[in-house]
C-alpha cells in the first residue's frame, strides 16, 4: 500500500507538469479551461470524500458552496502553474512554435487513469491508509462507523467456535492500521451483557496476549483492553494472568499497555464467586497481585500499600526504657 502511495504521488506530478509545459510553450490563457476541468476531475477521482455523495446532497446550499470552493482552488492552482511556466519560458527565451497544444493537456490528463488504477481512496480509507492529513481528516468522522461495521462478523461468531478459528478471525479483522479503533469497538460491544460471546472473548484474549502483538506495540493498550474483557470472569482471568506475567517479564518496556497495578489489585480483591476450588481462587488472587507488582516495577511506580511490609506494633514507652547499670 505504501508503494502505491508513492506511485500515486509520482503520477500526480504529471498533473502539475501539464500547465507548466503549456506556460513554457507560450500558449495563451485560453488553455486554462481544459486544465481546470482535468484538475477538478482528478480531485473527484482521488478525493471523493470532499464532494457530495448523492444527488440530494448536491442540491443543498452547503454542498454547492463546498464544491464551488474546490473548483476555485483548482482555478487558482492552474493559473499559478501556468503563470510560473510562462515566466520561466519568458526568462529562458523558449520558442515552442509548432508544439501541439494537445501535448501538455494529454500529460495532465494521463494522471487521472494512472492514479485511479493505483489508488482506491474508499478502500484505502477502510484499511486506514490516507494520501495526506487532509484526506485523513475528511474520513475521521466515518472512521468510528467503519470500525463498528468491521467487527460485526466477529460478534456473529457462535459461542461454540474453536479457539483457533476465532483467533484467526480476530487477527484478520485487526490486521489494519485502524486496529485500535476496531479493538475499542469490540471492547465496548463485549461490555454489554446481552450475549456471552464466550468464544470471541477467549479468542480476543488469546490474540491480544500474543508476543507478536505486544512486543512491537502494534495496538496500544491491547493488554489493558484484554484485561477489561476478562475482568469478572475467573476462567478468562486464569488464562490472562500467566500469559501477562510472561509478557511483562519479557517486554517490560511495554508496561504502559498493561492494566494499572490499582486495577489489578481491585480485581484481586473483588473476585466474584465461582465453582472453582478455594485454593485455585486464592492462586488467582495471588497471581493478580504478583502481576500488579510486576507492572509497578516495570513502570517505576511506587509500591502500593498492600505490597509494603506490615508495620510493627508500636512498643510502649515504658518498655523502651533501659535499666541503669
Amino acid at each position: 500500500m505504501f508503494t502505491r502511495m508513492r506511485l500515486v504521488k509520482g503520477a500526480t506530478a504529471l498533473l502539475y507538469l501539464g500547465p507548466l509545459i503549456a506556460g513554457l510553450c507560450g500558449f495563451g490563457w485560453t488553455m486554462l479551461a481544459p486544465f481546470i476541468a482535468i484538475f477538478v476531475v482528478w480531485l473527484m477521482v482521488l478525493r471523493p470524500e470532499q464532494w457530495p455523495s448523492s444527488p440530494e446532497e448536491w442540491l443543498t446550499g452547503s454542498a454547492l458552496l463546498a464544491a464551488l470552493a474546490q473548483v476555485l482552488s483548482q482555478i487558482v492552482l492552474v493559473a499559478a502553474l501556468f503563470g510560473i511556466g510562462s515566466g520561466l519560458g519568458g526568462l529562458a527565451g523558449i520558442d515552442a512554435v509548432g508544439v501541439n497544444p494537445i501535448l501538455p493537456v494529454s500529460i495532465s490528463f494521463i494522471a487521472i487513469p494512472l492514479c485511479r488504477m493505483l489508488w482506491d481512496s474508499r478502500e484505502a480509507a477502510s484499511l486506514g491508509y490516507f494520501l495526506d492529513e487532509e484526506a485523513e481528516s475528511a474520513h475521521a468522522e466515518n472512521a468510528v462507523g467503519l470500525a463498528a461495521t468491521a467487527i460485526i462478523p466477529l460478534l456473529n461468531l457462535p459461542d461454540t467456535a474453536p479457539d483457533a478459528e476465532v483467533t484467526e478471525a480476530v487477527a484478520a479483522v485487526l490486521d489494519v492500521p485502524t486496529a485500535e479503533l476496531r479493538l475499542d469497538a469490540l471492547t465496548a460491544a463485549l461490555a454489554k451483557p446481552d450475549r456471552s460471546h464466550a468464544a470471541l472473548r477467549r479468542g480476543l484474549l488469546l490474540w491480544a496476549t500474543e508476543p507478536e502483538i505486544v512486543a512491537p506495540g502494534q495496538v496500544p493498550g491491547s493488554m489493558a483492553k484484554a484485561f477489561a474483557i476478562a475482568n469478572g470472569d475467573l476462567d478468562l482471568l486464569r488464562l490472562y494472568v500467566p500469559r501477562a506475567m510472561a509478557l511483562i517479564a519479557a517486554f517490560p518496556n511495554r508496561a504502559t499497555d498493561f492494566p494499572t497495578p490499582a486495577e489489578l489489585r481491585a480485581a484481586a480483591a473483588a473476585a466474584p464467586d465461582s465453582d472453582l476450588p478455594a485454593h485455585l481462587q486464592a492462586d488467582l488472587r495471588d497471581g493478580l497481585r504478583a502481576l500488579a507488582r510486576a507492572v509497578a516495577a516495570a513502570t517505576g511506580t511506587a509500591a502500593e500499600v498492600d505490597d509494603l511490609p506490615a508495620p510493627r506494633e508500636p512498643v510502649p514507652f515504658r518498655q523502651r526504657r533501659t535499666r541503669r547499670a
